[in-house]
């Protein structure tokens, strides 16, 4: 089976609890949504070069990492052969992290993968297209991401977070400083003088190498 992808390179996990490690980053091709914020904007289904899911078995294995981050664009866009390489890497034992916008449906993700989930905020401008259905597929080490624009955006996410029954604890919910638009520092007090025990949490790569890509 084959998919499309945008590129593949070694990198530092920046987007959840795995914050610093080591993986191979697999970007897929092609996103169903356009944030206002997207820094990926180049992973468009044209950027896609066919790879087999075998040759990124090979490709991650070969760095060595034991970890491989799936992401995009949307990588469940491409569900068959997401799907198929994220269960070919559980079975060589290699740690599995997808990053997707929670727009499509993940219950048939392996329960071995570790989802790292956005909550799309108004600020987004690509809202209300969260899957509700996939808050009952996430359990306990799995990862929901509000992107933080404004004041009012944390507030709306403080709002999504009491509203919903969540089967993952309150410090797997991060929140990032939409990078440009809010001060780390003022994220900060707003999320000390939350009543929820949530996580600032900040993209490292980019404090490291901006907006760089291949990093």
């Amino acid at each position: 089976m084959e998919c499309q992808v945008n590129e593949v390179y070694p990198c530092l996990m920046g987007e959840s609890l795995a914050v610093g490690l080591k993986a191979t980053l697999v970007r897929l091709a092609g996103c169903n949504l356009h944030c206002r914020y997207c820094d990926t904007r180049y992973a468009t289904s044209e950027s896609g070069v066919p790879r087999t899911i075998e040759s990124l078995i090979e490709e991650i294995a070969r760095q060595g990492f034991g970890r491989m981050l799936l992401t995009g664009g949307e990588p469940m866009l491409q569900k068959e052969p997401a799907l198929q390489l994220m269960e070919r890497c559980v079975g060589e034992s290699i740690d599995v992290h997808l990053e997707t916008n929670g727009s499509l449906p993940l219950s048939e993700v392996p329960k071995a993968a570790t989802k790292v989930v956005d909550i799309k905020t108004p600020g987004a401008k690509s809202g209300g297209v969260f899957l509700l259905d996939n808050l009952s597929a996430l359990n306990a080490k799995d990862q929901l991401k509000f992107v933080i624009t404004s004041k009012e955006d944390f507030r709306w996410s403080e709002a999504f977070i009491k509203e919903h029954s969540l089967a993952i604890p309150e410090s797997h919910l991060l929140f990032s400083p939409a990078f440009g638009d809010v001060d780390p520092k003022d994220l900060a007090d707003w999320v000390l003088a939350s009543p929820l025990d949530i996580r600032l949490h900040i993209q490292i790569h980019k404090t490291i190498w901006g907006e760089k890509r291949g990093v």
